[in-house]
């Protein structure tokens, strides 16, 4: 059956193949990257795979809160359902760790911005859509003041507090929701792909 899903981070590793796994199954895709010439790239690349629905392209800078706020609205405003939210998009290591709002930029990406995402679609994927939530077998307790912006981590402590924060926001939204709205699910993809962000 034909499913309309959005995944996030669909221009590079685990998010590209995913799209390009679901286009040749059929299904109509919503993409997000953040780079224009690598999105429009890569609908080049899904379009021209057989027995591909129909693709749709969105840029977003999910380290930014007013991006996620454009992409969410537009999403609304032109889709009237979901099927499937893939919270793919996700950052290891970055020259500039800190966002414009002061907080790590692998909490924001790999957490927060997951979350409000997952919060606002809601309403569009029902009772009988999914969410799923990348994590990682790389996961350590969360330093609440790490993850208001108050102390600073090395690359392995944000990126793993904040799968462990994805996996534990995943578990109690699915819990208040359970009976009333999309099943929740946090996976780990595996440690050893090859993707760009493992290697």
């Amino acid at each position: 059956m034909k499913k309309i899903i959005l995944i996030t981070g669909a221009t590079d590793g685990i998010g590209l193949e995913t799209a390009k796994f679901l286009a040749s199954n059929g299904h109509d895709l919503i993409i997000h990257g953040r780079n224009i010439e690598k999105l429009n790239s890569v609908i080049k690349l899904l379009t021209e795979i057989p027995n591909v629905g129909s693709i749709q392209g969105y840029i977003a800078d999910l380290s930014v809160f007013s991006d996620v706020k454009k992409l969410v609205n537009s999403i609304k405003n032109e889709h009237k359902n979901l099927d499937v939210l893939i919270n793919n998009a996700g950052v290891f290591k970055t020259n500039n760790s800190i966002t414009p709002d002061g907080l790590d930029v692998r909490f924001v990406v790999n957490t927060i911005s997951p979350y409000i995402l997952a919060q606002e679609l809601l309403n569009l994927l029902g009772e009988s859509g999914r969410i799923i939530n990348l994590s990682s077998a790389a996961q350590s307790s969360v330093n609440i003041q790490a993850l208001m912006g108050k102390v600073k981590l090395n690359d392995m402590e944000a990126y793993a507090q904040s799968k462990l924060a994805i996996t534990m926001w995943s578990k109690v939204l699915a819990e208040k929701i359970v009976n009333k709205g999309p099943t929740i699910i946090a996976v780990n993809p595996g440690s050893l792909l090859a993707s760009k962000m493992v290697k």
